[in-house]
């Protein structure tokens, strides 16, 4: 497939659209105007990946429509369907200050405010309000925590020390 150390899906291909070779994709990104930056992306599917150069972009309600170069027809389109839209992390948008893609947080080590080692972040749940991290507890049984991603519980993360500081409501650790 590709490498998750070093690259990102963007989004994933539909359908074709119309004749001329447009593809309908379900976007990945958090910032659905990105379809407008894309230049150079790789598609990444069971038969293989191939690099390949992203003519015109745009937004089609929550959806993005993708022209990709030598793709002129229908036919065409529709054999991309189900590839990935691959690009390098190095090449995704930079967040707003105490912003983090998930898997900056994932493996991230989570402690309470008195330095006391409350397990590791291994994934994160979205939801409609706020995010989720689940923690791995490798001192109780391998028992997981759910821990609300707001300011209220996540006091700091610590990329350089690959740490994230948090204050639990009372008792969670108890359930």
């Amino acid at each position: 497939m590709f490498n998750k150390n070093s690259e990102v899906a963007v989004g994933k291909v539909l359908s074709p659209h119309g004749v001329g070779g447009q593809v309908k994709v379900y976007p990945y990104s958090d910032f659905p105007e990105r379809v407008t930056l894309l230049k150079e992306v790789d598609l990444v599917s069971e038969s293989g990946r191939e690099s390949i150069t992203v003519e015109q972009g745009s937004l089609y309600g929550r959806f993005w429509l993708v022209k990709f170069a030598g793709i002129n027809n229908r036919e065409d389109a529709a054999r991309l369907c189900g590839s990935l839209i691959v690009i390098a992390k190095d090449d995704r948008l930079p967040l707003p200050k105490g912003s983090f893609y998930h898997d900056q947080l994932v493996g991230l080590e989570v402690y309470d405010t008195g330095g006391v080692f409350i397990g590791e972040i291994i994934d994160i749940i979205t939801t409609g309000g706020h995010d989720l991290f689940i923690v791995q507890q490798k001192h109780r049984e391998n028992k997981q925590i759910l821990i609300p991603a707001v300011n209220k519980f996540i006091l700091e993360v610590k990329m350089a020390e690959n740490t994230v500081i948090v204050k639990l409501p009372d008792g969670l650790l108890d359930l």
